[in-house]
């Protein structure tokens, strides 16, 4: 980043594609509900046998391309991920909220690349990303741009499904043990979560062909990290109790305990669009999993002692590590 740069310069006639507008509204919306960016990293970044030629930063900022100030703003990012100016060279800024395309250790071989990629994500918690949000950056993406195309797409490709949207109790979507109607759901059993509403996604056609023989387990997850996960995925574990890997569990009791699963209260006008104000709400995530992919079956990590957390499964193989295929972050 050279002195003076000004941004006007940098300024494209290329629009946004409308798969690109459509995820980054959403990304702006998760800023809106949580005053926190989504920051994404390629999973290529921590795949040792994979080259990373280029290494692309997208920067989204929710502020009018006329009064942005693009050297004092880089000046303070620089500084935020303790890089040197020069490491990073501006391409174009498309306008609406500003996207600052860029790219990042441009001299640096691969491997080194990875390397200070990495750096940086070690100093990313809910601090770094509440400072972020102070600068109005709402989104934030390291690695491939091609990568970034297929996330994008990938999202773009997801639909509220609300044909497959259950309510799981008595009157409504209920059974006792584990279900048996004949679907291969692997080699774990799938018992009724009780007492909560599913809201579907549209994930693919032919869905139940595609993913015969893929277990179903859940992932609890704060508030702030419900759309998180949806728009750029599921990360490993801050704390691997049981190793390395993405945890989940078949008990939707044991992920909706309060420590996965944040209890949140919606009370803001922004929240208010899309839950009712003054409702308590909890995320928990169902998901599908290859049996291929669950690495380990573990004890609960709660310290519940001889208390019984889920009738239908033993404290002892209540949580699963999952591979993580590499991705960090």
């Amino acid at each position: 980043v050279e002195a003076g740069l000004c941004t006007k310069d940098f300024i494209s006639e290329q629009p946004l594609s409308p798969i690109e507008y459509a995820y980054y509204q959403e990304c702006k919306e998760y800023y809106n509900l949580t005053g926190q960016p989504i920051i994404s990293v390629a999973s290529e970044v921590f795949d040792d046998s994979i080259e990373l030629p280029t290494s692309s930063l997208k920067i989204c900022i929710d502020e009018d391309h006329n009064h942005f100030d693009l050297q004092q703003f880089l000046t303070k990012f620089c500084d935020k991920i303790n890089v040197l100016p020069k490491d990073i060279i501006i391409k174009q800024i498309q306008v609406g909220s500003i996207v600052c395309d860029a790219e990042i250790f441009h001299d640096c071989e691969s491997s080194d690349k990875k390397i200070s990629i990495k750096m940086i994500c070690q100093l990313i918690t809910d601090k770094f990303r509440e400072e972020f949000g102070k600068m109005k950056i709402f989104f934030m993406f390291l690695g491939s741009s091609k990568t970034l195309s297929k996330q994008q797409k990938y999202r773009a490709d997801i639909k509220i499904n609300p044909q497959y949207n259950r309510i799981y109790a008595r009157g409504h979507t209920y059974w006792r043990g584990a279900l048996n109607d004949r679907r291969d759901r692997g080699n774990q059993p799938y018992y009724c979560p009780v007492g909560w509403k599913r809201c579907a996604f549209y994930v693919t056609d032919n869905f139940y062909e595609k993913f015969k023989g893929w277990c179903i387990c859940y992932h609890g997850t704060k508030f702030a990290c419900g759309l998180s996960i949806l728009l750029s995925g599921l990360k490993p574990a801050n704390k691997a109790v049981h190793g390395v890997g993405i945890y989940a569990s078949p008990s939707i009791t044991y992920t909706s305990h309060p420590r996965y699963a944040e209890v949140k209260r919606i009370n803001s006008s922004s929240q208010s669009k899309f839950f009712k104000s003054g409702k308590y709400v909890q995320f928990v995530l169902e998901c599908r999993v290859h049996p291929s992919n669950i690495i380990k079956i573990d004890k609960e990590t709660l310290a519940a002692g001889n208390t019984t957390i889920d009738f239908n499964i033993e404290n002892k193989i209540i949580e699963w590590v999952i591979d993580n295929q590499n991705k960090s972050i």
